[in-house]
C-alpha cells in the first residue's frame, strides 16, 4: 500500500505525456519520466543496501559462542570463533555448542542436534565419529578435532540453502517493515487526498500546473525516511555496543532499556569476579579423590566449578567421565573410575541420599562433594567483588529500584548492604524458582524489570524479566534466555547502558520528527506546483540519505557516554575508533 502514491504519480506523468504527444498539444514529459525512474531506482538501491546493513550479519554465527576453548598442547586457551582453523583441538564442555564440523577425539559425546535437525533426543557418539556444528554437548567435557572451517560446516550449508535463505529474508523484512506497515494506510490516504485536492484547485486556472502539482505531490512524499529512522538508529547503537563487548540479541531491546525502572542483580558471577579464593573443608582429599572431583567439575561451566578445577589443577586431566548430568542451580553428578561423584548444594546432595554436615561460620559460597555416596567435605569459594560495583550502585541509586538475589547464605549481607545502601531489597538463600517468583511479583506491581545474572541458574529469571542481561566471564557460554550479553569486566557500565538506551530512543524520535517535517515541507511546495517531477524524484531518496546519516551520526554521538570510562593501558577503546568513522563498520 505504501507504493500507491508512487504508482499513481508514474501513471499520471506517463498518461499526460502520451496525451500531449497524441493530440499534438506538446512534447510530453518523457524526459522527466525517465529521470524520475532513474532517481527512483537509485533510491531503491540505496534503501536495499541500507536494509542489508541492518541485518547486522545475523547468519549462523549469531547463534554460536563468541569464543571457544582451544587446546594448545596440554594448556587451554580462549580464541575467537573466527580464529578456529582445520585441525584445531577444541574442548567442549557440558551445555556448549560445537562450532565446526569435527571428529570426536576424547570423551563421551551425547549431542543434542535439535537446533539443527529439530530432533529432541540427544545422539551418542563414539571416539572417531563425526560431530556436526550446531550440536550441543549434553554430557561431560569432550575434545574434538575440527575437519572443516566454521564457514563450511554442515550448519552453514543449511543456513545458506536457498529455501532457508528466503525464509530468513522474509522474517527480516517483516521485522524492519513493521513501522512502514503501521503508517502506510493513513500516510497513503493522506497523500492521495492532498494530490487530488491540489489538482482540483489548480485545474480551473492552469491545467498543466494541476497535473504537475498532482504528480509532484505523489512523488515527493517519502515514507521510506519514516521507515528507516527507527531500525537504522537502533541498529547503529547495537553495533556500537557490540564493539564495547555488550551484545544485544536485537536492536529493539534498546527501547525496553529506556523503560526500565527496576534493576535486579544476581551475586555470584555477576557482582563478583572469576578471581576467587577456593579452599576445602573436611578430611584432606587423596590424589584419587582430587582427580575424580576435578574430572567431574571440569565438564561444567559454572563459575564455582571453574574455581574448584583451578584448585585441583595439578591433578591428571584425561580421566573418562560417564553419565554426566548437570542440574542448573543445584549441582552435577557423574561416574568416574567406577565411583558416583556428586558436587553441589547441601539440599541437592541430601536429595540423593547423602548425609551432609553443617557449614556454620562459612562466609563464601559452598560446593559440597560426595564420592561413592559418602560426604567428603565442601569447598568454600569466596568471590572478589568487582571494583566498579560500588560506583555502579551509586549511579543507579535514586534512578532505579534495586534488588539483590543470591543463592548463598546471609553471611555477606552486611557487605552488600554497605555497597547498595538503604532501600535495596537483599535476599539470600534464593533458589532459581525463588528468583523467578520475585521477578514475577515485581512485574505484577507494574515494574519494568532488568535482571542481571550469570545465565546459569538465573535462566528462568532472565527469561521472565523485561530485559535479561547475562554476564559472562568468557564469551563461550551461549545464553539463549537473555536479551543482552555483557562481559564481566563491563558490568560497571550498566548505568551508562541504561542512559544510552534512553538516548537511542530519543534519536529515533528526532529522526522521525525530521522525516515528518520533510514530508510536510515537500508536500507544501509540491501542492503549489512549484516542484517538477524530476526534482521530486531527487528529493525523495535524498530524504532517506539525510535520515540515515542523521540516525547514524546521532547514535555515534550518544555513544560518547562510554568514552568517559578510563581504558586500561595498552588497550584500544573500540568506541573511540567507531566515533572517528562516518558510518559504522
Amino acid at each position: 500500500m505504501i507504493e500507491v502514491p508512487i504508482v499513481l504519480g508514474l501513471g499520471a506523468l506517463f498518461g499526460r505525456s502520451v496525451w500531449e504527444v497524441v493530440t499534438g498539444a506538446g512534447e510530453g514529459y518523457f524526459d522527466s519520466l525517465a529521470g524520475f525512474v532513474f532517481f527512483l531506482l537509485i533510491g531503491r538501491i540505496f534503501q536495499q543496501k541500507t536494509y542489508d546493513r541492518l541485518s547486522f550479519e545475523r547468519d549462523y554465527r549469531s547463534f554460536f559462542p563468541l569464543s571457544v576453548c582451544r587446546m594448545n598442547g596440554s594448556a587451554e586457551e580462549r580464541v575467537a570463533l573466527s580464529a578456529v582453523e582445520v585441525g584445531d583441538r577444541l574442548l567442549i564442555r557440558h551445555g556448549e555448542l560445537i562450532p565446526a564440523d569435527a571428529i570426536l577425539s576424547a570423551g563421551e559425546a551425547l549431542i543434542d542436534y535439535s537446533f539443527v535437525t529439530g530432533e529432541a533426543d540427544p545422539v551418542g557418539k563414539a571416539r572417531g565419529e563425526h560431530v556436526f556444528a550446531g550440536g550441543r554437548q549434553c554430557g561431560g567435557a569432550i575434545e574434538v578435532a575440527t575437519v572443516k572451517p566454521v564457514s563450511q560446516s554442515y550448519l552453514a550449508s543449511l543456513w545458506n540453502a536457498e529455501a532457508f535463505g528466503d525464509e530468513h529474508r522474509a522474517v527480516r523484512e517483516s521485522s524492519f517493515d513493521s513501522l512502514t506497515n503501521r503508517f502506510s494506510p493513513w500516510f497513503t490516504a493522506a497523500v492521495v487526498a492532498i494530490a487530488f485536492v491540489s489538482a482540483f484547485l489548480w485545474v480551473g486556472g492552469d491545467a498543466g500546473k494541476a497535473v504537475t502539482a498532482f504528480t509532484s505531490v505523489l512523488i515527493v512524499a517519502c515514507p521510506c525516511a519514516l521507515a528507516l529512522a527507527a531500525p537504522f538508529a537502533l541498529g547503529t547503537a547495537q553495533r556500537v555496543l557490540g564493539a564495547r563487548s555488550i551484545f544485544l540479541k536485537r536492536p529493539a531491546i534498546l527501547e525496553k532499556l529506556a523503560k526500565i525502572d527496576t534493576v535486579v542483580f544476581d551475586k555470584t558471577g555477576t557482582l563478583t569476579t572469576s578471581r576467587a579464593e577456593c579452599s576445602f573443608h573436611g578430611a584432606p582429599l587423596d590424589d584419587r579423590e582430587r582427580r575424580v572431583v576435578r574430572a567431574v567439575l571440569a565438564s561444567s561451566t559454572h563459575p564455582h566449578a571453574r574455581r574448584v578445577v583451578d584448585w585441583a589443577r595439578e591433578t591428571e586431566k584425561d580421566v573418562p567421565v560417564f553419565d554426566f548430568v548437570e542440574t542448573a542451580g543445584m549441582g552435577v553428578s557423574a561416574v568416574v573410575e567406577s565411583s558416583l561423584v556428586l558436587a553441589g548444594s547441601a539440599a541437592w546432595l541430601r536429595n540423593h541420599g547423602v548425609a551432609v554436615d553443617g557449614v556454620a561460620g562459612v562466609a563464601g559460597s559452598v560446593v559440597h562433594v560426595a564420592i561413592g555416596g559418602r560426604w567428603r567435605g565442601f569447598f568454600e569459594v569466596r568471590g572478589e567483588v568487582r571494583p566498579e560495583i560500588r560506583e555502579l550502585a551509586q549511579a543507579l541509586r535514586g534512578r532505579f529500584r534495586l534488588a539483590l538475589l543470591s543463592g548463598d547464605n546471609e553471611l555477606e549481607a552486611a557487605r552488600f548492604a554497605s555497597i547498595f545502601g538503604v532501600g535495596t531489597d537483599l535476599r539470600f538463600n534464593q533458589s532459581p524458582a525463588d528468583k523467578l517468583e520475585f521477578i514475577q511479583g515485581l512485574q505484577g506491581e507494574g515494574a519494568t524489570v532488568m535482571m542481571v545474572g550469570d545465565g546459569l541458574n538465573d535462566a528462568g529469571a532472565l527469561r521472565q524479566a523485561d530485559v535479561g542481561v547475562a554476564v559472562v566471564e568468557d564469551t563461550a557460554r551461549f545464553s539463549p534466555a537473555s536479551d543482552l550479553i555483557i562481559e564481566g569486566g563491563r558490568v560497571g557500565e550498566l548505568a551508562r547502558l541504561l542512559t544510552f538506551g534512553e538516548r537511542s530512543v530519543n534519536v529515533v524520535r528526532i529522526c522521525l520528527a525530521v522525516s515528518v517535517l520533510y514530508n510536510l515541507t515537500g508536500l507544501w511546495f509540491a501542492a503549489r506546483g512549484i516542484l517538477s517531477p524530476v526534482v521530486c524524484a531527487v528529493l525523495m531518496p535524498l530524504s532517506s540519505i539525510t535520515v540515515v546519516a542523521l540516525a547514524g551520526g546521532l547514535s555515534l554521538w550518544s555513544a560518547r557516554i562510554f568514552s568517559v570510562r578510563t581504558v586500561s593501558s595498552g588497550a584500544i577503546d573500540p568506541v573511540a575508533l567507531a566515533l572517528k568513522a562516518e558510518v559504522p563498520a
